[in-house]
């Protein structure tokens, strides 16, 4: 019996309005942990959660 296996990558970017830099460094952490177990409670893997200023 044949078989296909697919891989797909996604790259999700989101930015804030008119890219203020509201997102203080105190909680960034806790963001990209939230964003990472979203992706993982969807049986995504993430490859990278993080962000540059």
């Amino acid at each position: 019996m044949g078989q296909s296996l697919v891989k797909n990558y996604v790259h999700i970017i989101f930015s804030t309005k008119n890219r203020q830099p509201i997102l203080q460094n105190d909680y960034e952490e806790e963001l990209y942990k939230y964003l990472g177990g979203t992706c993982k409670a969807h049986h995504c893997t993430p490859i990278q959660v993080g962000g540059s200023r």
